[in-house]
This record gives C-alpha cells, structure tokens and sequence, in this order.
C-alpha cells in the first residue's frame, strides 16, 4: 500500500529552547488501524490523536523514540514503593470514550499541572479529538479510590505491545506518584499480554520533562533507524 507523506512547516520547539521544530507526517485521510499504527510505532513514529507523525527537524536529532524491554524489566527500589503506596488502588480497562466526569479530571489536570503547555487553556473539543475517538485499538487504564476515579492513562494496543499515549490524574493526590503507577501498571498488562514492548513516546537527552522515561530499565531508543538498548552516561 502507497501511503503519503509530509512535512509540516517549522514551529518553535516545545521542548528545547532555542530550537526549531518539524515533523513527518503520515497522510491524515488514511484510515488508522491497528497494523498500520504498530508499523508506524515500530519505525519511530507516534500516535497523537488522528496524526501520526515524527520529528525531523533540520537542526537536531534529539527525539527518540523508546520503550521498555518489559519482560527484562525490574521495578527499582522508589518504583516498588510507590506501586505498595497505591496498593489500594484499583484499576481497570476499557474502550476509550468520553465521559464528562473524567474531562473535568483533564481540565483540572492541565490547568494546575501545565498551565504552560500546548494544551493550555484545555477545551472539550481538544480533549475529544486528542483521547476519546474509537479506532478500535485505542484504551483507557482507569485508576480509582474509593470508586472515584483519579487518573487516566490512554494508551493503545499494537501489534508487538501497548503504546502510551497521554497520561492525566488530580493533583490532589500527587503525593501518590500515580504518574509512575501508571506507568507500572502499563508494564504489567503488556506482559499480561505477552507482548514485548511499552512504547512511552519521545525521550530527549536534555528535556527534564522527559528524563523519567530513562527510570524503566531496559529501554530502548530509536536511532539511525534501528532499535537499541539505551545506556545511560
């Protein structure tokens, strides 16, 4: 199959100051399924909302794609005692839909969190397009307390593991690290699937916002067009 691709136009740098940035992107009139995505993932490109894309920007080459071997996989000490802190959590899967309960959890999350983000202000129509649209592949690990849910990781099934697409809690319970929960919880039903791999987006080396991704050992990274285990300096 013939598939287009293109480039977008040349935007200042979300993550790195002083940078430029442009992406590859696949044709977004092309249906999105589960085979297409995973060849996609597999080759260093990501999922975000309906467009899969991948940087390339004239001037760097710091975003790579990675993800954890998870069957190699090793909790360190801090993440086995944040998974013990939530152990009275409860967690569960379902299709990925709208629910505006957990758009308020969203707003409220990008408001106190990231209030100098992209996604800043939120809106509903951003939140729908980016999370809730049913591809048939796409997920939700919902993360709850006393029946309340409080974080939300979106994810999606590919064809050699789980990719992680956005994750979102209240702040209200930071003290929960139920970022990193969620992300061991990600871990475990890719093994409970017996697939390989948990895709966790771009790492870039200088990017603070990025430098918890390298905590999930082994991981590999994306580079000069092939996989490899990424080892730290």
């Amino acid at each position: 199959m013939e598939i287009k691709l293109f480039h977008t136009t040349e935007t200042t740098c979300g993550y790195l100051e002083d940078h430029i940035s442009s992406s590859l992107v696949v044709d977004p009139d092309i249906e999105l399924t589960q085979e297409l995505t995973s060849w996609f993932s597999s080759n260093g490109f990501r999922r975000s909302g309906d467009m899969i894309y991948k940087p390339t920007c004239q001037t760097c080459n710091a975003c790579k794609s990675c993800r954890v071997v998870v069957d190699a996989f090793k909790p360190s000490k801090s993440q086995k005692r944040i998974n013990n802190k939530c152990s009275p959590l409860t967690t569960k899967v379902r299709q990925a839909y709208f629910s505006a309960d957990e758009y308020q959890l969203f707003e409220k999350y990008i408001i106190l969190r990231h209030s100098d983000g992209e996604m800043f202000p939120p809106s509903l129509k951003q939140y729908e397009s980016f999370l809730c649209k049913d591809y048939g592949f796409n997920y939700f690990l919902e993360t709850s307390i006393d029946d309340k849910v409080i974080a939300i990781s979106a994810f999606d099934l590919l064809d050699d593991g789980l990719s992680a697409v956005y994750t979102f809690f209240d702040p209200e319970y930071d003290s929960l690290s139920l970022g990193v929960f969620s992300v061991i919880r990600l871990i475990e039903l890719t093994k409970q699937t017996k697939l390989p791999y948990l895709y966790l987006g771009y790492w870039i080396k200088n990017c603070k916002k990025m430098s918890y991704k390298t905590k999930y050992q082994p991981m590999e990274i994306f580079d000069k067009n092939h996989w490899q285990i990424y080892v730290s300096e």
